[in-house]
């Protein structure tokens, strides 16, 4: 195609994408990719002479900031670099344009074309897809990635309409020539509840709808709504009409009180700029405290407060409502404690996005409810804002990312299972396959996004290994990377605390074991190991995971492990197959919001005893260090971790502390006043790994949250769902039952001690 047709060709495509409300994108590869960028902005500007443009970048790469400046002789536009890019989720543009120069990094693409409203273009514009790329420069092992992603980008370029592409000197255009429907509108409820006021300011229907459902977290009980919906939908903006509804209705004589949360205190901008419009249009005054970068992070009237907290601080506060925003990306740990401590809570969460889908969320989500037995009501907002439904964009961006990827339903009964390993050329080239193998991924490990479906394409060192039933049906999915085998170079970087990418396990283990030994062996990291939910909880995943264990034997691999959130359920599962913790990350992952946690099976002579010496290490610095490190760490977390590390360490007791807990289990001496006994008996509760007995799991998260965390008791209760009559019974049986274990002691012994029975613990007779 020449060069005119082609502009002539985009230029009707952004006036019908105008008319109809959906979007177009371009995409240069090109050695005068400038030139083609200021081409299409001219001629957009022909037609909207007053678009809002914004421009995302790494602006400390060399060069980059020349670029930029380049397109801003020609036309105003919003700078933003991709570090901070998530600020402005919920942002619109009429252009948005990608400097894909210096990097290539599909969660970007996901995040960013999403703001490009209807009737406007998405820009994508490099020299090339492969060379001098940050993100694909990450993910080389030893000097050799593939292309199989990029490749795969490339095909899906051509597989869409509503795309054009400028590729070497070639024009490429796909107008797009199908249906969209209606821009979306709001449709105000014949009976409404809700000030009319904020109807009015909702674009959907389905806002409408959401916004009255608002009255169902009033009254009594307790009680959670869960708002979900794909990115576009305006969830964020109608919970704050929604909460600015809620303030309205308040009686005079009380403050209400709501905390908001999120992954980011960028996170809650749209939620807390909302708000301040439904106040606006209520007349209700406020004052409003922001951020550096503009937006509300509190805003307060004469009766009502509502600001932001970290998530960890929400369980400690009190208040009227909690409202999480982006739940899904704080993680499921943190839900079940809010909906825990909490009478009145609102979940806002995406179910596709660029995190990846959310329906793994949404189940376990389903079952912590159910098991909490409260109140729920589901709202779920279907219908796209900014831009039209049936965006030919949006169908790209979907299936190029793979953003709501689901596995073939499978067979109720499985008698027989293939195992495997993929070719991941195959896989890729294969439609069909790969959204069924990457559905499984995603559907089971909420958190992916679409850069581990690049890292899976491209890096070397990653295996597949599948699991299907003899009529080809995928059931099961692990990827697995190779580690280790360091040289000293990486070896004594890492022990001086640099990083280099590609060999977690070791790195860590380096690091905090301080042991070389693990850097020299070789390791199979288990990234992610899946069953279709269907098939979950029938022993495959530990079918799947020996079949591997077998295959690592067979190569001379020395270890199999796996890095993961902590999580109750996943941590069980490891364990349960014989695998160990050897290291709990000292620092909560900022975006996902729980303590990393890594678990290794050794093979190899070697690689059982730097296990061995990595578990003592762990089991001794989470008893030490609870208390600070670990405070807030999930109780029913580091329950399981420390029964999960088998070794040994014997705790003297000193019968001054011994009889200070009989004190307390006699009734005349308050817990404050026994602490440090009651302290010392426990950590030798925890060491003995000898013991053929056990405390109940009720009874172990009481003496780690209380007597080894030291939260206080609201925050204690609450890691128990319980009230504090029943905590301190509980405290009480469980220090009562140790104080028999150990010492055959019994309320009814006699206490009180005399020196000469002292002598020997503390060595008096030498003073």
């Amino acid at each position: 195609m020449d060069k005119q047709e082609f502009f002539k060709l985009l230029e009707n495509s952004i006036v019908d994408g105008i008319k109809r409300y959906y979007r177009n994108l371009v995409f240069i590869q090109d050695k005068n990719y400038l030139n083609h960028v200021k081409e299409i902005l001219q001629l957009y500007l022909k037609i909207n002479s007053k678009p809002s443009i914004a421009y995302a970048f790494h602006p400390w790469v060399k060069g980059a900031k020349d670029r930029l400046n380049e397109i801003r002789n020609l036309v105003d536009v919003l700078d933003i670099d991709y570090s901070s890019s998530d600020r402005y989720l919920g942002s619109t543009f009429d252009v948005v344009i990608l400097d894909l120069i210096d990097n290539f990094e599909p969660n970007y693409i996901g995040r960013l074309i999403d703001l490009v409203r209807g009737g406007g273009i998405g820009i994508l514009y490099t020299d090339n897809l492969i060379e001098h790329k940050l993100f694909r420069n990450s993910i080389i092992k030893n000097g050799n990635i593939r292309d199989v992603y990029e490749k795969r980008f490339l095909r899906k370029l051509n597989e869409h309409q509503g795309i054009f592409m400028i590729i070497n000197s070639d024009y490429i255009a796909k107008p797009f020539n199908g249906e969209v429907k209606e821009k979306p509108s709001p449709q105000i409820p014949k009976k409404f509840s809700m000030p009319l006021e904020l109807h009015k300011l909702c674009m959907s229907k389905d806002q409408n709808k959401v916004l009255e459902s608002f009255n169902t977290i009033r009254g009594g009980g307790k009680k959670v709504f869960v708002i979900t919906s794909a990115r576009g939908r305006g969830k964020s903006a109608v919970t704050g009409l929604g909460l600015a509804g809620l303030i309205s209705k308040i009686e005079k004589k009380k403050k209400f009180k709501v905390v908001v949360t999120a992954p980011s205190s960028t996170s809650i901008s749209q939620l807390m700029l909302f708000l301040k419009k439904g106040l606006d249009a209520l007349s209700i005054p406020y004052k409003s405290k922001d951020s550096i970068y503009g937006y509300p992070l509190s805003i307060e009237g004469s009766n009502f407060k509502v600001y932001y907290e970290i998530p960890e601080a929400t369980l400690e506060d009190e208040g009227d409502l909690l409202v999480v925003d982006e739940a899904a990306a704080i993680g499921i740990g943190y839900i079940d404690s809010a909906i825990k401590t909490w009478k009145k809570v609102v979940l806002v969460t995406t179910v596709h996005g660029y995190e990846g889908s959310g329906k793994a969320f949404l189940r376990y989500l389903k079952r912590i409810l159910t098991t909490r037995k409260v109140s729920v009501m589901w709202q779920e907002l279907i219908k796209p804002l900014r831009y039209a439904e049936g965006d030919p964009v949006e169908k790209w961006l979907y299936d190029t990312l793979l953003l709501d990827a689901e596995p073939d339903e499978p067979p109720q009964n499985v008698s027989h299972v293939i195992y495997e390993s993929a070719n991941v050329e195959e896989i890729f080239n294969d439609d069909h396959k790969l959204r069924q193998i990457y559905g499984i991924l995603v559907t089971a490990h909420y958190r992916n996004n679409p850069n581990d479906l690049m890292i899976m394409a491209d890096g070397v060192h990653h295996k597949i290994k599948t699991l299907s039933t003899l009529d080809g049906k995928y059931i099961g999915v692990v990827q697995i990377a190779q580690e280790g085998d360091l040289p000293d170079s990486l070896i004594d970087l890492a022990l001086k605390g640099g990083t280099f990418d590609g060999d977690l396990i070791p790195d860590r283990l380096i690091k905090h074991v301080r042991l070389r030994d693990f850097g020299k062996m070789k390791g199979w990291r288990i990234v992610r190991i899946a069953v279709v939910q269907e098939l979950q909880d029938k022993g495959l995943g530990s079918t799947m995971l020996n079949m591997v264990e077998e295959s690592a034997k067979e190569e001379g691999v020395d270890w199999v492990g796996s890095a993961f959130m902590g999580d109750a359920r996943v941590l069980n599962f490891w364990i349960k197959n014989g695998y160990v913790p050897v290291h709990v990350s000292p620092k909560k992952n900022e975006k996902l919001g729980d303590y990393p946690v890594v678990v290794i099976k050794p093979i190899s002579e070697i690689a059982v005893k730097a296990t061995f010496i990595a578990s003592m290490i762990l089991k001794d610095k989470i008893l030490n260090t609870l208390h600070d490190i670990y405070f807030s760490m999930d109780p029913e977390i580091v329950r399981i971790i420390l029964n999960g590390i088998k070794v040994h360490k014997e705790i003297n007791v000193n019968r001054i502390y011994v009889d200070k807990v009989l004190a307390f289990v006699q009734g005349v001496s308050p817990y404050e006043s026994s602490a440090d006994g009651i302290h010392m008996i426990t950590l030798k509760y925890f060491w003995d790994a000898k013991r053929d007995w056990s405390l109940t799991p009720e009874q172990e998260i009481i003496l780690i949250a209380k007597v080894l965390q030291g939260r206080p008791w609201r925050f204690t209760s609450s890691s128990l769902n319980s009230n504090r009559t029943t905590i301190n019974e509980l405290l009480y049986e469980a220090v009562a039952e140790l104080l028999y274990r150990y010492y055959n002691l019994t309320p009814d012994s006699k206490g009180g001690l005399e020196i000469k029975n002292l002598d020997d613990e503390f060595h008096t007779n030498e003073l």
